[in-house]
């Protein structure tokens, strides 16, 4: 009879730490399933524009639905990379124009910005996910690390002998109830820092989602925007005119690192040698995130990866708002009525046989005008000088390098303004913890 009262100590402890469980459990898996639940809805709701898109259109909503489905329907806290997105992208435009090496590219430069304004309400609709909250302040140093652990995890015995009896274990469990997990889960949702890379797995399939849909309804619907290969002389001679009319104060970064990287991006010797290209706006951005980060976080080994989730997405949404207004960027609205093929591939200075006399007053004419008036005298000394078919190729190439180091330097000095905010909002979380 003396064990009694302890028994019933026991039980009733026994009884709270089950219920504290269970609640720990509740609330960190409502926010995971919550996610889940609403992303099988958006995914099933893309079933309903089966009837108003073409062909092509249905072939890329099979090619969106089945790589959403592949991830969301994984019942393990995997995280796949966003590195494929590319290619993801390529091959819904691929269904539109499959005779296209670049399929991405055959769009007009006005539908993509068309597209990318529509679609901004469903990239607010991703950072008021249920459950983003709790992955805001998650760094990517941190979700790495743990995806690190995870990667260790499946590949024990431990792991494997539980998936050799996982129906059994689960049928024993009678957790799928109510929720649709199995033990493996439960543990994971004890663990905040797999419940994090749940988090993360659902958010890689809203940016799958987003900019699958941004692809289709760029190409199924092009708009207003008509494909134009070329300039006539009368609007290549307004837009030169335009170009000389500007006159906007040079803000460029204080930071000598920075700088530098954007004169190897825009500078003179890139503008007269070649056009800078997406590929060098990205590897100059890399750059400069790492300058960036290594300032606010100058003991890490990996500065870059401090940044947090939250403010990651949130200045990528400020930035995205600006670029799809396009005003600020684009010289002349002319440019919204060509293809991104037509820019990505128009010839070269480099690529021409101009006279070398030609080639250095251009550089005279840089130096002498500065930033976007350059063209405009490039132009007037050529037609002097050259037929008219040449005059007309060189002006179209003056304010095509003109117009893509503008364009290119503009979003260069905006990323790292925003980068700036990214991280010091990144160690201003880090702190607070």
């Amino acid at each position: 009879m003396a064990w009694w009262p302890v028994i019933k100590i026991f039980w009733a402890l026994l009884a709270l730490a089950i219920a504290a469980t269970a609640m720990i459990l509740f609330a960190r898996a409502r926010g995971v399933l919550t996610w889940k639940k609403s992303l099988k809805a958006e995914l099933s709701a893309l079933e309903q524009m089966r009837t108003t898109v073409s062909e092509s259109g249905r072939q890329a909503l099979d090619i969106i639905q089945t790589r959403c489905r592949d991830i969301i329907n994984t019942h393990s806290p995997e995280v796949m990379s966003l590195g494929d997105l590319p290619d993801y992208i390529q091959s819904i435009a691929a269904c539109f124009h499959p005779q296209s090496s670049r399929p991405e590219l055959q769009i007009t430069v006005g539908a993509f910005l068309q597209s990318l304004e529509k679609s901004l309400e469903r990239f607010d609709g991703i950072l008021q996910r249920p459950g983003f909250r709790r992955l805001r302040s998650a760094s990517i140093r941190s979700i790495k690390s743990t995806r690190r652990r995870y990667l260790r995890l499946t590949n024990s015995r431990i792991f494997a002998g539980y998936l050799r009896y996982r129906k059994r274990i689960q049928a024993l469990a009678k957790l799928r109830l109510l929720l649709y997990f199995d033990p493996l889960m439960g543990l994971a949702y004890l663990s905040n820092r797999l419940t994090i890379l749940m988090l993360v797995k659902h958010l890689l399939v809203d940016f799958y989602l987003y900019f699958g849909r941004l692809t289709l309804e760029a190409f199924e619907d092009p708009g207003r925007f008509i494909d134009k290969k070329e300039m006539t002389r009368e609007e290549l001679e307004e837009t030169i005119e335009e170009l000389d009319a500007i006159r906007e104060p040079e803000m460029l970064p204080q930071d000598p690192q920075i700088r530098e990287i954007r004169d190897r991006l825009v500078g003179l010797s890139s503008i007269l040698t070649s056009d800078p290209s997406f590929a060098d706006w990205k590897t100059s951005v890399r750059e400069a995130a790492a300058v960036i980060a290594r300032k606010h976080f100058p003991d890490s080994q990996m500065p870059v990866e401090e940044a947090a989730v939250g403010p990651l997405l949130e200045r990528c949404r400020a930035w995205l708002d600006t670029l799809a207004k396009g005003e600020e960027y684009l010289i002349s609205r002319r440019f919204y009525q060509m293809r991104l093929d037509t820019l990505y591939r128009a010839k070269d200075f480099s690529n021409t046989l101009l006279p070398g006399v030609l080639k250095q007053f251009l550089r005279r004419a840089y130096l002498s005008a500065g930033w976007l008036r350059w063209p405009l005298k490039v132009y007037r000394w050529t037609k002097k000088r050259s037929p008219w078919v040449v005059a007309l190729e060189v002006g179209w190439m003056a304010v095509r390098k003109a117009s893509l180091a503008h364009l290119y330097g503009k979003t260069f000095d905006r990323a790292c303004r925003e980068l700036e905010i990214v991280y010091g909002d990144s160690r201003g979380l880090k702190e607070k913890r």
